[in-house]
C-alpha cells in the first residue's frame, strides 16, 4: 500500500468515526442522560431486551459476595 492509499483509507475512517460519534454517541446535542433515555425507550416494549436485562440482573447479583456474619472478629 503506497502512503497515498493510506492517508486516502485514513481519511476515510476519520470521517466515518466523526459521523458515528456525532450521530450515535450524542444523539443530536441531547444533554447524555437524555440521549440514553431515548436510546433506552427504543427497547422498552422488546421482549428480547427485557430477557437479556434479566439475565444481566441475575448474573451480577450471583457475583455479589456475601458477608459472612458468623467470621470471628480479631
Amino acid at each position: 500500500m503506497t502512503t497515498r492509499e493510506f492517508a486516502e483509507r485514513l481519511s476515510a475512517v476519520e470521517r466515518a468515526l466523526a459521523r458515528l460519534t456525532s450521530d450515535g454517541a450524542n444523539t443530536r446535542g441531547l444533554h447524555p442522560l437524555a440521549a440514553l433515555e431515548r436510546i433506552h425507550a427504543t427497547f422498552e416494549h422488546d421482549d428480547a431486551f427485557r430477557e437479556a436485562m434479566r439475565l444481566g440482573r441475575k448474573w451480577r447479583r450471583s457475583d455479589r459476595r456475601v458477608p459472612n456474619s458468623k467470621a470471628k472478629r480479631k
